[in-house]
């Protein structure tokens, strides 16, 4: 069984302000929620919720979170007025990014767009809609559109899956694991648990059957 993480970071300099704002969408949609400040975290139910770092609050989701990330982000960035980023890794396959500013959609990237192409049509039509110039991301973090561009590229396409985006990468185009070199792009900094942790939001365990799935 491969990897199934999902990642959001929020332009904030408020843990409690991110945590307050995930805990209104999820009682809004029926999942009842229990903050803690200490204790081994559960994977399969905590939200982990760490300090602010060059501005940006970043959430690890529960193992399986990776299809309600995307919604999720949407709603808080529209609601809150936040510059938001989220990254989910489906087993190990693929990685997938959406970004908002608000109401509006920066951002969408899959790194298979292809992956769903013969097992799910409706998979498929989803990722081909997406918007993956990286031009109105790089605005909104400031950071330049031709750093952005290289991590853009489809993982089935590469000459070798050893290919870098920039020389200095940690990990390769062919790495799912590349998503934290792109994060660092746009300065947003991959937590390394459980440093800097602030809270913790224990999900009431049949989230899943209630959250908006991507």
């Amino acid at each position: 069984m491969g990897n199934f993480l999902a990642v959001t970071a929020f332009r904030s300099d408020s843990a409690a302000d991110v945590s307050a704002a995930i805990s209104g969408y999820l009682t809004g949609h029926g999942v009842s929620v229990e903050t803690l400040s200490a204790g081994p975290p559960d994977p399969g139910r905590d939200a982990q919720i760490y300090a602010p770092t060059s501005g940006w609050v970043v959430v690890l989701w529960p193992a399986y979170f990776n299809i309600h990330d995307f919604p999720l982000a949407r709603s808080v960035a529209t609601a809150r007025n936040w510059l938001v980023s989220t990254i989910h890794v489906y087993d190990d396959e693929y990685w997938e990014h959406l970004a908002h500013n608000g109401p509006a959609e920066l951002h969408a990237f899959s790194s298979r767009p292809s992956f769903w192409q013969d097992e799910s049509p409706e998979d498929f039509e989803r990722v081909a809609s997406y918007d993956s110039t990286p031009e109105r991301l790089a605005a909104a973090v400031g950071a330049p559109a031709a750093m952005i561009q290289p991590y853009l590229a489809d993982a089935d396409s590469l000459s070798s899956s050893k290919v870098k985006a920039h020389s200095d990468d940690e990990f390769p185009l062919g790495n799912v694991w590349v998503f934290t070199d792109f994060w660092r792009r746009l300065g947003i900094p991959y937590p390394t648990p459980p440093q800097n942790l602030a809270t913790v939001l224990r999900l009431a365990r049949n989230f899943s059957r209630k959250l908006p799935n991507a």
